[in-house]
């Protein structure tokens, strides 16, 4: 039973806050709404650049 709760915990959402100036905060919007993606393009954006630093 703790197994599957860590695997469980392992695979739950955790979130990231990050203070944003105005001008980087509105380029994030126009490029979430232009790609239609959301605000997903962060994850994207941190998940790149460890791939590209080898983690």
């Amino acid at each position: 039973m703790r197994d599957l709760k860590r695997a469980r915990d392992r695979e739950s959402k955790h979130y990231v806050n990050c203070p944003l100036d105005y001008d980087t905060k509105m380029r994030l919007q126009k490029a979430s709404i232009e790609n239609d993606v959301k605000m997903t393009l962060m994850k994207a954006a941190i998940d790149q650049f460890l791939k590209d630093n080898g983690y």
